[in-house]
């Protein structure tokens, strides 16, 4: 499943965080994990990418090449960064999974985590804004879920006054009065995210599905606040940098040069498309 680029790549990551995105509703995730890439490429590196039948192919330009006078590297449908200084090991994934692959591929994945044996793993994902109840609608988007094994980042996040994401009454028990027992997590448009939180929780492993409610659209202010929300827990660059970046500042974070496409390219002046 993972190919290194190198012959020197170990794979002995015991005191690593593994990062990851699920492909979800507005590829918000994805955004989210391209702002992580950014913010440790300073001291980062490429070092290999997933090559399996469960995602469908992909090939384009270097997403984080800022230069135009340097030449892009290809990227492929997942790659793989890793950062020393900062433990970090951060998975991009830019395609979606084969229909009906999901359970396959989360069985795969969680295989690998278990071989290089991270500290811990976050899922970074999304989830339907307009399937929320009336008790989510009011206050912030984001939500947190940890497994069994990750339970030791509950006083972590309850300093941070993270919230974590309330359960949802199983059908046909469909009350708010319902047990614990009849309640299930509800992750409409979540992409493969409850699937890999459900394998994690078999095998032992110490996930945090990190998430916020959102729409199809411009994603990017939803990108953004979940990056700052994984932000403040890993302490990646200043909160201040990122916050003048957005206000169109002075900063020395910078956003992907692939968002400068992000909607396709403009319309050239005299309305001919090619």
């Amino acid at each position: 499943m993972f190919v290194a680029s190198g012959k020197d790549v170990s794979v002995n990551w015991s005191e690593f965080t593994l990062i990851l995105p699920a492909v979800s509703i507005g590829n918000v995730g994805q955004l989210a994990v391209d702002l992580v890439v950014s913010s440790i490429s300073p001291n980062g590196c490429h070092i290999g990418y997933f090559y399996d039948s469960c995602i469908l192919p992909l090939v384009g330009n270097d997403a984080f090449t800022q230069s135009t006078e340097s030449l892009g590297k290809l990227n492929v449908s997942v790659e793989v960064y890793k950062n020393d200084d900062l433990k970090f090991v951060v998975v991009q994934q830019r395609a979606p999974l084969v229909k009906g692959c999901q359970t396959e591929y989360c069985r795969k994945l969680v295989t690998w985590i278990k071989s290089c044996n991270f500290k811990q793993v976050i899922l970074v994902s999304s989830i339907s804004a307009t399937e929320r109840v009336d008790s989510q609608i009011g206050g912030s988007p984001l939500r947190y879920v940890v497994t069994p094994a990750a339970k030791n980042l509950l006083p972590l996040f309850d300093g941070l006054s993270w919230k974590t994401l309330e359960k949802r009454p199983k059908f046909p028990h469909a009350t708010e009065e319902s047990s614990n027992e009849n309640r299930d997590l509800f992750l409409p448009g979540g992409g493969f995210t409850k699937k890999l939180y459900e394998a994690c929780c078999r095998d032992d492993i110490p996930l945090a599905v990190l998430l916020t409610f959102c729409c199809e659209g411009d994603n990017i202010s939803d990108a953004v606040n979940l990056f700052l929300y994984i932000n403040d827990w890993l302490k990646m660059v200043p909160r201040t940098e990122v916050e003048a970046k957005v206000l169109g500042k002075a900063s020395s974070f910078v956003f992907p040069a692939s968002w400068c496409s992000m909607f396709g390219s403009p319309v050239h002046p005299d309305g001919n498309l090619f």
